[in-house]
């Protein structure tokens, strides 16, 4: 019989009975709420399965909130709060940059404490980041893009000038410095980037240590398709939220329609629902033990196959190691002269900039080279998401599972796999032709049937975009100032245009956008692309946390977490968003006509061949850290399966 089967029976003395049965509740009482403090309420749930499912819901909901809502969001906040491609790379990079200093204790720290304690408070910070995150919308008042500037946007070299009225919403509102709230973002970015912080540390190894080895593959391949979904998720979800106004609560006529190069749709809504999941996740976390029942036996079946160098023989003589702060610094060491582990932290390097540089940055880039919606983009970019992320994540788990792979066989299929990726890469150079708009920057070369600097002198900026269409969409320019355009007709047509071929009049509006064969030749290549790009998800994962010491995976994911956001997701944001600010041709400006704010247009063609080079060069890399990680790996004995 062992102790949990011994069981007490209180028999009260006569005469007290009465005090005694008080007592016995109260006994009840303390021994529940013991109990139900360490999670023995829901004993029924303390099995892998539901651990499974609650780390799988965590990394759903972060992904919803971090890789889907913020990176839709993009393009509108630059528009609403007049950033530039690279000021919103500022923001994506904070919540990576504060996972440098954090995850690495959280890691140690946490790897020898009660991980879904640590799962449950991340997500509760998680939480409050989200609500930080909607908080300019709130705060900063109705936004102003007024349309009453469109028909003071007339050439004004003519007599013909008419003034248009229009309802417009926010012509009372004062005007502001909207760029001050970048802050805000920041600090959200940095709410979120702690509590982002114990999950793909805390929480791989809290679910990996309680299943078997081969299990584990299967295990860490469905948490990985929950992960994958979420931004895929999020993409939709902030894609159909994109098509309400960003104002829909407060304005009741809305002129501009989401097809406008002015819209911003409600960009915030999406964090408003994503927190209250976030803090039901959280209490979901908080009700597992510290070690689930069975987990010590599964600990005794494993056979290490860490590297020879990986600190076996020190690890397992210590029974009290990491309780002495020196001995932070002993296991640091230990992974550090690991040279499969370290080249493995190569990989995630390379993978994190391709990974998060395009997450943040891919609505955008669909909606720059085949002319389409934010909505539209974000929507194809989340439904991609899901079919390429998903079955590559469960595919890879699967693989690892039937064939039961050892570290080398693993390295083997990531090198394939990256090959792979360089080649369905070449879908970047795919694009829509945009040959009806019309160049602002070289009016000399806009058509040889009318004048060269025909609006030279009609006073025209770029501080707001009100395209015009040539009526047999040809043409579009970017306002009917460029357009030459000295009358407004009052019937969504412009007219006395002196850059227009044949005619002098053209429509209010973009030409209409027309959906080209590549694009559905790119929506294919960006299946390839994704699906590639987490095939070697867990066997990547699976030889990581086979080539340390158990005891070491929590703090050898820390790190692999930390170097990785350091030189890879921290400066892709930024590098991605440079790389837009360079093919930049037309900028938003001031009354002065200084730069101030977003870009309007950007170059299509430079942007698509500038993303290839990066991305493949970012594949080499990959595949040549790879090709180093098998060639040192020496374990300590043959693999075993």
């Amino acid at each position: 019989m062992s102790k949990t089967d011994i069981s007490f029976t209180l028999v009260p003395p006569p005469g007290d009975s009465d005090i005694d049965a008080t007592t016995s509740e109260e006994i009840k009482k303390r021994s529940l709420k013991t109990s139900c403090s360490e999670g023995g309420c829901f004993k029924a749930l303390h099995k892998p399965r539901w651990v499974l499912l609650a780390v799988s819901l965590a990394s759903f909901a972060q992904g919803v909130i971090t890789d889907g809502i913020v990176n839709t969001s993009v393009t509108s906040i630059e528009r609403r709060f007049k950033l530039s491609s690279t000021q919103s790379g500022v923001i994506v990079s904070t919540y990576f940059f504060t996972g440098i200093f954090v995850n690495l204790f959280v890691a140690y720290i946490g790897g020898r404490g009660h991980k879904a304690r640590w799962l449950a408070g991340g997500m509760l910070i998680y939480a409050f980041g989200a609500l930080i995150y909607s908080l300019p919308h709130f705060i900063s008042g109705i936004y102003q893009y007024s349309l009453s500037d469109e028909y003071s946007s007339l050439c004004k070299s003519g007599d013909g000038v008419i003034d248009g009225d229009v309802m417009d919403p926010s012509e009372d509102t004062p005007t502001q410095n909207d760029s001050q709230y970048l802050y805000f973002f920041i600090a959200a970015q940095i709410a979120l980037g702690l509590g982002s912080a114990p999950l793909y540390t805390l929480g791989i190894a809290y679910l990996d240590e309680n299943v078997s080895v081969h299990k584990s593959g299967l295990y860490l391949g469905i948490f990985y398709a929950f992960a994958t979904l979420g931004p895929a998720v999020g993409y939709i979800t902030g894609g159909v939220l994109l098509q309400f106004y960003t104002d829909f609560l407060a304005v009741k006529t809305v002129i501009l329609k989401p097809g406008d190069p002015g819209w911003v749709g409600a960009w915030w809504l999406g964090m408003v629902l994503a927190a209250p999941v976030a803090l039901a996740v959280a209490c979901f976390l908080s009700i597992f033990p510290k070690e689930l029942p069975g987990t010590a036996e599964i600990r005794e079946r494993k056979v290490s196959v860490a590297h020879k160098n990986g600190g076996d023989d020190i690890l397992s003589t210590r029974a009290d190691f990491g309780k002495k702060p020196m001995d932070f610094f002993i296991a640091l060491k230990l992974l550090l002269r690991n040279p499969t582990m370290m080249f493995l932290n190569v990989v995630s390097i390379f993978e994190a900039m391709i990974i998060i540089g395009f997450a943040a940055y891919l609505p955008k880039l669909v909606e720059t080279l085949f002319g389409q919606t934010s909505s539209f983009a974000a929507t194809v970019v989340g439904a991609t998401i899901i079919l390429g992320g998903c079955s590559g994540n469960i595919f890879g788990g699967w693989l690892v599972k039937k064939f039961r792979w050892d570290i080398r066989s693993n390295l083997l299929y990531c090198i394939a796999v990256s090959i792979f990726s360089m080649l369905v890469l070449l879908s970047l150079l795919l694009r829509c032709p945009n040959e009806n708009l019309v160049d602002i920057s070289t009016p000399s070369m806009m058509n040889d049937s009318f004048s060269s600097g025909c609006f030279s002198s009609c006073g025209c900026d770029t501080q707001k975009h009100y395209p015009v269409c040539y009526l047999d969409g040809q043409l579009e320019y970017f306002s009917p100032c460029h357009a030459g355009c000295t009358v407004d007709l009052k019937n969504d047509t412009y007219g006395g245009c002196l850059c227009v071929p044949d005619t002098t009049v053209v429509l209010k509006g973009s030409c209409e956008a027309k959906t080209c064969p590549q694009l559905y030749m790119f929506i294919v290549g960006l299946f390839l692309i994704i699906m590639s790009g987490f095939l070697p998800t867990i066997p990547g994962l699976h030889a990581s946390l086979r080539c340390v010491p158990e005891s070491q995976r929590s703090f050898s994911l820390g790190l692999t977490n930390v170097i990785a956001k350091i030189f890879g997701s921290f400066p892709a944001p930024i590098i991605f968003g440079a790389i837009f600010d360079s093919t930049c041709v037309v900028w938003q400006t001031d009354e002065e006509g200084t730069r101030n704010g977003s870009c309007w247009i950007y170059d299509a063609d430079k942007l698509s061949w500038r993303m290839l080079i990066l991305s493949e060069f970012l594949m080499i890399g990959t595949m040549v850290a790879l090709m180093c990680s098998l060639y040192l790996y020496k374990p300590v004995e043959p693999d075993r399966k």
